[in-house]
């Protein structure tokens, strides 16, 4: 593509950027380990770090070189479990995010922003069956509330303006005490954003699903390694009735290793790139931080 297309490119993006990094940033990925049931009784604050960069951008499967995408976001997190039966318990939670986007090369007229993302609730339910090796099953529902930082004239926002509902259910299969398989799935439903664009139009977007699935080996007590990957797809948008030919579908891999500094301190990092995207920005790198306490 030519850099006149590109810059023809960068300017669709100012007007209908605001959503479509926002929904790719709001993505509600597992780690490996992430479904174990905390016990009953337990608080756990979560801190999170996430820096990503993005060197090309995507449309209909078209490449479109140096649109390049940086992020870096804090996620606070706190989650409570309470027993609802012997082998069951609930963990309401909240999630909290801000960061900073910053567009550059030919994306650069997409400019930067810096704010808090929406406000996530959730309340996962966990099961720890009856099976050899005490697999979980768990089914979640979380709410994004529409208080993140959102301007209607701005490209990049961390906000989405709009409510969101996601549920996630995900299975940990136990093989033995060192080897176990976490997957999730997850569909997203949105309601409409009556102040997109420049304009401030009516914006729609059809449902969003994910598919995660993640190795994990325990080396050493308390020491963890996981590696595997996503697929996300669907949420087709129309912006005034029109309908937008922008549907995802993006694979991505990850590489993670977590370790228990103390029996209630862990840490954990996560190395990531996508492999395939037809539609928004390629991450070609991510790392994700995490520390947790327990009490």
């Amino acid at each position: 593509m030519t850099r006149l297309s590109n810059f023809r490119l960068a300017a669709h993006l100012v007007a209908a950027g605001a959503w479509a990094y926002s929904s790719g940033a709001s993505a509600l990925e597992i780690s490996p380990g992430d479904y174990e049931p905390l016990p009953a009784g337990t608080h756990a604050w979560l801190l999170y770090y996430q820096h990503a960069q993005s060197s090309a951008f995507y449309r209909d499967g078209q490449r479109s070189s140096d649109f390049r995408l940086r992020s870096d976001v804090s996620l606070l997190r706190y989650i409570h479990s309470i027993a609802l039966g012997d082998k069951t318990v609930i963990e309401p939670q909240f999630i909290l995010p801000y960061g900073h986007l910053h567009a550059g090369g030919d994306a650069s007229g997409l400019g930067q922003t810096t704010g808090s993302g929406d406000l996530i609730l959730g309340a996962p339910i966990k099961w720890s069956l009856a099976t050899a090796n005490a697999d979980v099953f768990s089914l979640g529902p979380y709410v994004y509330l529409p208080t993140g930082s959102y301007q209607r004239d701005d490209s990049l926002n961390l906000g989405e303006n709009r409510w969101r509902l996601l549920l996630q259910a995900a299975y940990i299969h136990h093989f033995n005490e060192r080897w176990a398989l976490d997957s999730a799935a997850d569909v997203s439903w949105f309601s409409r954003n009556d102040d997109f664009g420049a304009g401030g139009t009516a914006q729609k977007q059809q449902a969003r699903y994910e598919y995660q699935a993640y190795l994990r080996y325990s080396m050493l007590p308390g020491t963890q390694v996981g590696l595997g990957g996503g697929h996300i797809h669907g949420a087709r948008s129309s912006v005034d009735g029109t309908r937008q030919d922008d549907a995802l579908s993006s694979t991505y891999v990850r590489l993670s290793l977590t370790h228990w500094l103390t029996p209630s301190v862990q840490v954990q990092a996560v190395l990531g790139r996508d492999l395939d995207v037809e539609q928004g920005f390629k991450e070609n790198a991510r790392l994700n931080l995490r520390l947790a306490k327990l009490f």
